[in-house]
């Protein structure tokens, strides 16, 4: 299985993009990291925390500035046995074609292939 991660400066919009996925992908695991401390902001102590927590092979999806900063420096220093992609692609339109590509039985293959696709 392969489970999506969502990584924002804010709450709401990596909480939000998880609901839309949720809702139109049901079944596909997807992890929600936004804002620090109530405040706008990533953290990598959090972000690494959560790469490092993964129990499957993860579709990382970000949205600006420090969140790829600490995401790539959080996947660089990953020492587990899983597959960990960041993908560059739209937060929301990205991890969106990505859930739905799992939703139907596809492989983070398959999804990397349709995200690269449409948004290469």
């Amino acid at each position: 299985m392969t489970t999506i991660v969502i990584v924002s400066h804010s709450k709401d919009i990596a909480n939000g993009t998880k609901d839309l996925l949720n809702q139109m992908a049901n079944g596909v695991p997807v992890i929600a990291q936004g804002g620090v401390e109530g405040n706008i902001g990533t953290s990598y102590d959090h972000i690494q925390t959560l790469v490092n927590e993964l129990e499957d092979d993860a579709l990382c999806f970000y949205d600006i500035g420090s969140a790829e900063m600490n995401l790539d420096l959080a996947i660089e220093m990953y020492t587990g046995n899983y597959q960990i992609e960041k993908v560059d692609a739209p937060i929301v339109e990205g991890s969106f074609t990505a859930a739905v590509k799992l939703s139907v039985g596809g492989s983070i293959e398959d999804a990397i292939a349709d995200l690269n696709k449409t948004f290469g």
